[in-house]
């Protein structure tokens, strides 16, 4: 097997040095995102997602591979070189905006209302007092802060930033709450 990578040459040997490195690097990162049961961490914006240690990893495995085949297609090393980073950072833009809009899935799913009950948190858009409407509260829920609409049987209005406790939860998924003394 040492043979055939002795007859590469020297760039060739990085790259599939590279290549499989990275792969094997990826492939941990994904079986532990399957494993675990912690959240990953929230990134709030598409970008910081880009620049994410599993996207770079996939990066260079995307790079790697794609530059080895267009060598072994007939590019000369600067066009493989150019077609491996190209294709490492279109896969690392598609995987940004996955992760984004899957975060973005999870921020806004319903709630399980037993586990939910007793939940602390914060009012981020007034709620009226006795139902009158509806506003919006930041809560924490499976490790992660998320955003659910909410309503109150109070004698008054919920303002901005009040410190709140989840009481009930709808059949709708609407969260019933009570300011915090």
């Amino acid at each position: 097997m040492w043979d055939w990578f002795k007859t590469l040459n020297w760039y060739e040997q990085i790259l599939w040095l590279v290549s499989i490195v990275a792969t094997l690097i990826f492939f941990s990162q994904i079986a532990s995102t399957v494993i675990k049961k912690t959240p990953d961490k929230k990134r709030k914006y598409i970008f910081s997602n880009f620049l994410a240690f599993k996207n770079i990893t996939a990066f260079f495995s995307m790079f790697g591979w794609v530059t080895i085949s267009s060598l072994y297609q007939g590019f000369n090393y600067s066009s493989a070189i150019i077609i491996g980073i190209l294709s490492g950072l279109i896969l690392m833009g598609v995987m940004s905006v996955l992760f984004y809009f899957t975060q973005k899935l999870k921020e806004n799913e319903a709630p399980e209302s037993p586990q939910d009950i007793n939940s602390t948190g914060e009012v981020i858009i007034d709620i009226g007092k006795k139902r009158s409407s509806s506003g919006k509260i930041k809560i924490k829920i499976d490790g992660g802060h998320k955003i659910m609409d909410a309503m109150t049987d109070f004698d008054h209005d919920v303002k901005k930033g009040t410190k709140i406790r989840v009481e009930s939860v709808t059949s709708n998924g609407i969260f019933i709450i009570k300011p915090m003394q």
